[in-house]
């Protein structure tokens, strides 16, 4: 079955390379001024059937195109095609001209439509000819008889264009084009613009056909001559900033001295050919090599090639996984923001599938990957596609991949870096050669290292005239690191990393409470990066690692130091001009105002992190910063989970993951890693990853019994969580049980008993813990996802909190809880309007987490049951799109599309047609079969049921 998601995005990525490829079409023709993408103002256009039109100096619109795409193959008749050049002629304005383009095959009636169109004489002529055209098309034909004169005047001046050519032969025209173009004025399209220029074009289209105000919708001329003819260095240099529609995901800035050997290597591997087999190639090379730099200027030579290009971080399997989330998103737009799949399993078949049925070509990089082995499940054999691997096991099997082996640069190339990184001048460049060409042999051409010689002279304020100073002292302290040097690296990198630390320190000068050392915060910030993740590492919460400590705040989220204490422009300068840090992609910024300027995100070298943490081991203060990080990472990991921010908890999943490997490795063992065991569980519970849940969740019990015995409170939310998977996956008749959960029933019902046994305890000195535990497990209990027949324990323990529930003082936990039950029971009477103010009640008091979910999703349902439906769509489509939406909670979802979905049917039923656009947003919900996966047999019934009957809807209009 074709996915429309995809039939949709192949459609909008056909029309816009019609659309630039008409805007370049018009330089050199004086009387036009430029296009103007998606037409003009709504105010100035009666249709929304114009794809562009076309404008002169006086601003009057001189013709208007639509542009119709089919899939390989598919065709676009004479009838059809009408029926489009009917819709288009309505309205305002009234162009010489009017266009109908298409890929799609035609029929014999097309070319016949195209001769009527240019040879019929008068109007009444063009009437009856077409009228003679649609003898078979009775609806066709009535809207022939309906037309005026100034409509059949209008339909005069269309033309159909049909277009034989495919995607890769629009893009080859396009480049041949534009190197016309830059010829012209003496600058070429080369290597370093060639596959940049014509992908930034494109997106410069689709940036304007997105601006929902119109006021960017004129793409004149003159602007793409100005574009057309940036130099290639310019491109190559700015591309990693821009926002660029062909790459999705962290695509590391492209380098600035380009390698071709290992490019047309690349090249080479993958030349243009029909066959549908997917291609890889394998960059090995230790890390600190350029292997993401040469997959990165392969990018930049060859984007327009490509479709879709997708950058996946390999590091640790939850960047794999929102990586390649992030892909099948740009892949297939209908997949929407934050959707999940129950496990990765889920996600590397709708891989498979989308990238083997995709219609255009697409690139994947697969960086810092282990071996070919690891990522094959991800990708089809058969489809149009390409694979670059970076990996630093050369002794990996590659298997069918092509290999490139990625050794240090050549010399002129090292020199051209240091003389850009040394900012010397062309006459300063040919003065000081031998003395780069020395520092470069020292530094044993190894980016790396050439990056953090450069960085070392800068940042200690010297010039090139001191680089024998320099390459001395770089020697000497070689030597005296031979025990830190990671195998299969130069002795001159450890040493040149260490030198650049080295000055750091020495640059301490010591500071009080209030002012502390610039210098000393950005050493103990770096020192802390190396036991995250290299990419995407929030410089706020390693600024907080330095500067607070967890325990000593009140609030619970995220500690943001403010700039009155320290600016972390400044700190993180004094690791800019060392070259020991990088810039990265922000993280996704939540709604709440005070958490914005945690967005800023910095990327270390692995081996730069491989190298400090060799330098710090054995260190007596390591466990207790790792044990300071890992709290911090707690809290940002907490607070991202409770308001369901799920872009952002996979990218602390992934830092909270590996700092949990070297907190183990340390032998760092305290209530802090407990904590975070607990709270990275919490994520793969929702998402339905419940193995793994299970397994941190027992790794925190485990870490609890050992370092914090008398912790109840830790203790029982950890067994309250086991027992509430147990409960879900297996007491309920209708869900399948979930295979690998080794939690049994007597275990969960001694969880139970033991979380009892502790709040009674807690009545008189913690009663607000007490009613939580009450009211959470309680409400579980009680659900009617859960049988509890025969289960005698169960129901004695369900009575057992119901009592203690009742003996406790209500707090606003509680309180919310007990009227998301009240909404349920009112939705269930029929009473909706009652159920609505209670969950408007709840959503007053602001909750977080699963009480704010559940209060949205019946708000959702009482509003659709009483014909609200502008309202519940409003709704709808904050759960869909909203970046503060509670995206994490799967279950919460599935029940809103299963419920709402049944209302909507049921007033369609009854002959209210205004539930029918929610209908449809429910059946359209991102990666909406992967939801089906955590439902019952009873939820994928219903919601198949929906989609049937939106498709029958359609097929009828």
């Amino acid at each position: 079955m074709v996915d429309g998601g995809r039939v949709a995005a192949y459609g909008f990525q056909y029309q816009y390379l019609r659309t630039l490829e008409h805007l370049i079409g018009l330089v050199g023709q004086a009387e036009y001024a430029g296009v103007r993408v998606e037409g003009g103002p709504r105010s100035e256009t009666a249709t929304d059937k114009i794809d562009f039109d076309v404008v002169d100096h006086s601003g009057a619109v001189r013709l208007v195109t639509q542009v119709k795409s089919r899939v390989a193959g598919g065709s676009l008749g004479g009838t059809a095609a009408l029926g489009i050049l009917l819709d288009m002629i309505k309205g305002a304005p009234d162009p010489p001209a009017y266009s109908l383009l298409t890929n799609g095959r035609p029929d014999q009636k097309s070319s016949t439509l195209n001769r009527v169109l240019v040879s019929a004489a008068d109007t009444q002529e063009l009437r009856e000819q077409l009228d003679e055209l649609c003898r078979e098309a009775p609806q066709r034909r009535s809207q022939i008889a309906a037309l005026g004169d100034e409509e059949l005047a209008r339909l005069r001046r269309c033309r159909v264009e049909y277009d034989t050519r495919d995607d890769e032969e629009i893009r080859e025209e396009l480049r041949n084009t534009l190197r016309n173009i830059r010829n012209s004025a003496r600058l070429g399209l080369g290597e370093k613009s060639a596959g940049l220029l014509v992908g930034y074009l494109l997106s410069e289209v689709f940036g304007r056909a997105a601006d929902l105000s119109g006021e960017r919708a004129n793409f004149s001329v003159a602007e793409l001559r100005r574009l057309a003819l940036v130099d290639g260095e310019t491109l190559a240099r700015t591309v990693g900033s821009l926002d660029w529609g062909v790459v999705v995901g962290a695509i590391p800035r492209i380098p600035d001295v380009p390698r071709p050997q290992v490019v047309n290597q690349i090249m080479e591997a993958f030349p243009r050919t029909p066959d549908r087999g997917t291609r890889f190639v394998n960059l090995a090379g230790p890390s600190g090599i350029g292997k993401s730099s040469a997959a990165a200027l392969y990018i930049s030579a060859c984007a327009d090639q490509y479709d879709v290009i997708a950058w996946i971080n390999c590091e640790t399997a939850s960047s794999l996984y929102s990586d390649f989330q992030r892909a099948l998103q740009a892949l297939v737009p209908s997949s929407g923001q934050g959707g999940k799949f129950s496990s990765p399993e889920d996600l590397q078949h709708e891989i498979q599938l989308t990238l083997g049925r995709f219609p255009g070509r697409w690139l994947i990089v697969l960086d810092n990957a282990l071996s070919l082995r690891e990522v094959e499940p991800w990708v089809p054999k058969t489809s149009r596609g390409d694979i670059i691997l970076t990996t630093i096991n050369s002794a990996a099997p590659a298997g069918s991949a092509h290999v490139v082996t990625v050794s240090t640069m050549e010399r002129e190339q090292s020199i051209e870096l240091l003389r850009r990184r040394l900012q010397l001048t062309e006459g300063e460049s040919v003065l000081w050669r031998p003395a780069t060409q020395r520092m470069a042999e020292e530094l044993g051409d190894w980016p790396l290292a050439l990056e953090l010689g450069a960085g070392y002279l800068v940042g200690c304020g010297y010039g090139i005239e001191n680089s024998d100073v320099y390459i001395d002292a770089l020697r000497t302290r070689a030597i005296s690191d031979h025990d830190s040097i990671p195998a299969g690296y130069p002795q001159t990198l450890a040493a040149a990393l260490n030198m650049c630390i080295d000055k750091l320190e020495q640059r301490i000068k010591g500071g009080t409470d209030k002012t502390p050392d610039i210098s000393a915060v950005a050493t103990h910030l770096l020192i802390m990066s190396a036991f995250l993740g290299s990419h995407q590492i929030p410089a706020h919460l390693l600024l907080a690692t330095a500067l607070s400590n967890t325990e000593e705040e009140e609030h619970l989220g995220p500690l943001i130091v403010s700039p009155d204490i320290v600016r972390l422009g400044e700190v993180l300068r004094e690791l800019f001009q060392f070259s020991l840090v990088k810039n990265d992609l922000p993280l996704p910024a939540p709604q709440e105002d005070k958490f914005t300027e945690a967005t800023r995100t910095i990327s270390v070298n692995s081996v730069t992190q491989e190298i400090i943490r060799m330098r710090v081991a054995g260190h007596p203060d390591l466990p207790s910063s790792i044990d300071r990080l890992v709290g911090h990472v707690e809290r940002w990991l907490r607070t991202s989970s409770e308001f369901g921010m799920a872009e952002r908890v996979q990218t602390i999943q992934s830092h909270a993951e590996l700092l949990l490997t070297h907190a183990e490795a340390a032998h760092v063992r305290s209530e802090r890693v407990a904590l975070l065991c607990g709270n990275l569980a919490g994520p793969y519970q929702l998402l339905g990853d419940a193995c793994r849940a299970e397994r941190l969740l027992k790794r925190e019990l485990e870490i609890l019994h050992e370092v914090a015995p008398d912790n109840e409170t830790l203790i029982s939310q950890t067994r309250f969580m086991l027992a509430h998977m147990y409960l879900y996956s297996n007491c309920d008749s209708e869900r399948p049980h979930i295979p690998g959960l080794e939690t049994t029933y007597d275990e969960a019902v001694k969880h139970l008993e033991y979380v009892l046994y502790v709040s009674r305890g807690w009545v008189e000195t913690y009663p607000k813990a007490a009613i939580k535990f009450a009211a959470d497990i309680r409400a579980i209990l009680r659900r009617g996802t859960i049988k509890l027949n025969g289960l005698t324990e169960l129901n004695s323990l369900a009575e057992a909190f119901s009592d203690l529930e009742s003996r406790l003082p209500e707090s606003n936990y509680s309180r919310d809880l007990g009227l998301i039950v009240k909404a349920e029971e009112r939705i269930r009477e029929g009473r909706f309007g009652v159920a609505e103010s209670h969950c408007r009640e709840v959503l007053r008091n602001n909750p977080v987490g699963w009480p704010n979910a559940e209060a949205r999703r019946l708000l959702t349902e009482s509003l659709a049951r009483q014909g609200k439906w502008a309202e519940a769509r409003k709704e709808v489509n904050f759960w869909k799109t909203d970046p503060a939406a509670p995206s994490l909670f799967r279950e919460s979802i599935l029940d809103l599309i299963r419920n709402v979905g049944q209302a909507c049917a049921e007033a369609i039923v009854a002959g209210d047609s205004r539930a029918l656009p929610i209908m449809y947003e429910l059946v359209s919900w991102p990666d909406l079969d992967s939801f089906l996966h955590l439902g019952s047999p009873g939820d994928q019934r219903v919601i198949e049921l929906l989609r049937q009957i939106c498709d029958d809807i359609s097929s009828q209009q």
